[in-house]
């Protein structure tokens, strides 16, 4: 029996690799059968640099401030372990933020102290003015682009903001690095490969801004001595493949273009909400004016997110994400189903997309 190709909507979550990036790997992993891995890494040095240039130009730091880690959350922990914030100190975060950062701080010894939001909930700028000028917290948190709708924070403003108090702002840039523009930096950022970028699972990238890179405290071994902080944050046994993999996929988006991907990426966002949003027994999650491709819709005749997702994927090929409150619970108030379509996805396949939406509604 022949299946139907899946159709993929779920960069959101793990995006597809190209071939291209997918023979990356498999050739690195030939190379190390063939020389050694140890050789096999030396040779792939110049590749890895590059990596660290090129997810520097797009999240506006030097390669000297870029690591390759284990993923985000692997990411967010070497900062928290690293970073010199006193035991019990408080961040200032969102309704909206992915819970398990707020379960990482919590974990570190530090405290959450939620910040104002608008309507929408979208961050008060008024708010955070008065709160850093008044009683600010050691450190300020955002999810540029929150998993389970398409809400995206204001990093710049708060940047500007936070850096007159002089109180760092780290940004999960997870969902928006290779969808949105993440060039205008932060004190620190960090997210996943295999996201928007299309890039390897197990690994990710850290960034941290120049004037707080020589404040971190991380284990040096003395045959280090001359590598700069930021980079000591990289583990040391690592999938180098994986690393070759994403130097790959992120060297695709670059030839791209960003600029190019970002418009792409909003199309399909506009389509789909307009299509999907249609669809009787579902209204759009995502605040007004959202852009991006990342779409979630919220049931509104008492359908069952998560059953919804599986017969959409058992009985249509379409791949979708069931977003659980956990996600963010000061958010949510109930499941969303979840869209995120990239460039490969065509209108006449989100048109597919609503009909089998319906044809799940009416049985």
């Amino acid at each position: 029996m022949i299946r139907d190709p899946l159709l993929h909507l779920q960069s959101a979550a793990c995006g597809r690799s190209s071939p291209g990036t997918v023979q990356a790997v498999v050739d690195h992993l030939a190379l190390e059968v063939a020389e050694g891995s140890y050789v096999a890494e030396s040779l792939v040095a110049d590749t890895l640099e590059r990596l660290r240039t090129d997810l520097g130009a797009l999240l506006g730091v030097e390669a000297d401030g870029v690591a390759l880690t284990g993923g985000a959350t692997a990411a967010l922990l070497a900062l928290l372990s690293t970073w010199p914030l006193p035991e019990g100190a408080e961040v200032g975060v969102l309704p909206g933020e992915w819970a398990p950062n707020v379960d990482a701080f919590t974990h570190h010894g530090l405290r959450a102290r939620r910040l104002a939001v608008d309507g929408d909930g979208m961050l008060d700028l008024e708010a955070l003015d008065r709160t850093l000028r008044a009683d600010p917290p050691a450190l300020v948190h955002l999810t540029h682009l929150a998993s389970h709708r398409g809400l995206v924070q204001p990093v710049a403003d708060a940047l500007a903001l936070c850096g007159a108090a002089g109180v760092p702002l780290w940004v999960d840039v997870a969902q928006s690095l290779g969808h949105l523009d993440t060039s205008g930096g932060a004190d620190a950022s960090y997210a996943p490969a295999r996201k928007w970028l299309n890039g390897t699972r197990g690994v990710g990238v850290l960034a941290v801004a120049a004037p707080w890179r020589d404040r971190l405290r991380p284990f040096r071994p003395a045959q280090l001595s001359d590598l700069p902080p930021v980079r000591l944050l990289e583990p040391e046994e690592s999938p180098v493949a994986a690393r070759v993999g994403f130097a790959h996929a992120v060297r695709e988006h670059l030839e791209t273009g960003p600029e190019r991907v970002r418009s792409g990426l909003a199309e399909r966002g506009r389509v789909a909400r307009g299509l999907l949003g249609a669809v009787p027994g579902w209204e759009v999650a995502d605040p007004p004016g959202a852009t991006g491709a990342l779409v979630s819709l919220r049931p509104t005749a008492g359908q069952d997110v998560a059953a919804v997702r599986e017969r959409l994927l058992g009985e249509h090929r379409i791949l979708a994400t069931a977003c659980l409150p956990w996600r963010a619970p000061g958010d949510m108030s109930g499941p969303l189903l979840r869209f995120a379509p990239h460039l490969d996805v065509t209108e006449g396949d989100l048109d597919r997309t609503a009909s089998a939406l319906r044809g799940v509604n009416r049985r």
